[in-house]
């Protein structure tokens, strides 16, 4: 794709992806789409639906939504994602979005490059490392 060409992406698409089983099939909502120069061009702030993130700290012990993911287009291409349908952005996203835009702003927070199921497995990972409160 060249420079001149414009982006596949647009705030409120849905975007299906392959998830870490047959069985798990997230969802990409785009919140809003920020250019970056190096981050491949455009950083996309998305909310994960559907999906199944094994969670101590939660009843239930799993999480099926994150309100805030910053990503870049690769993430979707590495995904095999779709194009399901359109929503309205979700204003949960906001919060995680400020938190990261201080941090990014300080070089202390990027985005995403690696496939959805592989983000999945990161962050189980990381919450495993956590005790429930």
């Amino acid at each position: 794709m060249s420079a001149s060409s414009p982006s596949p992406y647009a705030v409120g698409q849905l975007w299906r992806c392959e998830g870490r089983s047959a069985d798990e099939r997230p969802v990409l909502l785009i919140n809003r789409i920020e250019q970056h120069p190096l981050l491949g061009g455009e950083i996309l702030h998305v909310t994960l639906r559907d999906a199944r993130i094994r969670h101590p700290g939660v009843a239930g012990g799993v999480m099926t939504s994150m309100a805030h993911l910053p990503v870049i287009g690769q993430v979707f291409e590495r995904s095999h994602a779709e194009l399901v349908g359109q929503d309205t952005p979700d204003p949960a996203y906001i919060a995680g979005y400020q938190e990261w835009k201080r941090a990014f702003d300080a070089g202390n927070a990027g985005a995403y490059g690696i496939a959805v199921s592989e983000i999945l497995a990161s962050v189980e990972r990381m919450l495993s490392g956590r005790s429930a409160h």
